[in-house]
């Protein structure tokens, strides 16, 4: 998969053959058809293991890496969490997110995987607020769903590679930036603060 990942995301996949993957992998194209049938399942299996960054079949939320996702102890500090998971993928796969949507541009057969990305990355950040939801509360006026969207919008490829591909961000910047923007855009914020302020000026 190293082979065809590389491929993908230095010439696209529109000119990525299965001859030059086998080349780069070292096998016949042959046992390359075999294995997978379609230049589509090697560019789904190819993403799957960018997410993840090996092929071993763990689900990306059993990760060791995710477990304080859904177990710290309190909502700033799952959410803090998983901006440390989404750095990590996004760091292996943010370009192959990328190399996702433009295959489904010219090719018919991975509009269905650019959809299922997408969805799959919603059902993701679902299973995130409701973490945060069973140990802490949204921002007043913020729904479930709006929640959700938000975080969508912050855990997006796009975001990513304008921070960090373009902008020359370091990864530990964006995920400490990360962290913080959806700890303040997404959580109640505690009014203790503003109250002492408030006596204090009586």
């Amino acid at each position: 998969m190293l082979a065809a990942i590389a491929l993908f995301v230095d010439v696209g996949y529109g000119s990525t053959s299965m001859n030059a993957i086998a080349a780069r992998a070292g096998v016949s194209v042959q046992t390359l058809y075999a294995s997978f049938g379609t230049k589509r399942a090697i560019l789904a299996a190819a993403l799957d293991q960018a997410i993840a960054g090996d092929d071993r079949a763990v689900a990306v939320n059993d990760r060791d890496w995710m477990h304080d996702v859904f177990n710290a102890a309190t909502a700033a500090q799952r959410l803090r969490a998983y901006s440390g998971a989404v750095a990590r993928i996004m760091a292996g796969a943010g370009e192959m997110f990328m190399v996702v949507a433009q295959a489904a541009s010219i090719d018919p057969d991975c509009v269905d995987l650019a959809t299922t990305t997408e969805r799959r990355r919603r059902t993701g950040a679902t299973s995130v607020i409701d973490a945060v939801m069973s140990v802490g509360s949204l921002r007043v006026g913020l729904t479930k769903d709006e929640a959700i969207d938000v975080l969508c919008a912050f855990n997006s490829p796009a975001l990513f590679n304008q921070l960090v591909r373009r902008s020359g961000w370091s990864i530990d910047r964006y995920r400490t930036w990360l962290g913080s923007v959806m700890v303040r855009e997404l959580l109640s914020v505690k009014r203790s603060a503003a109250r002492s302020e408030a006596g204090g000026r009586r």
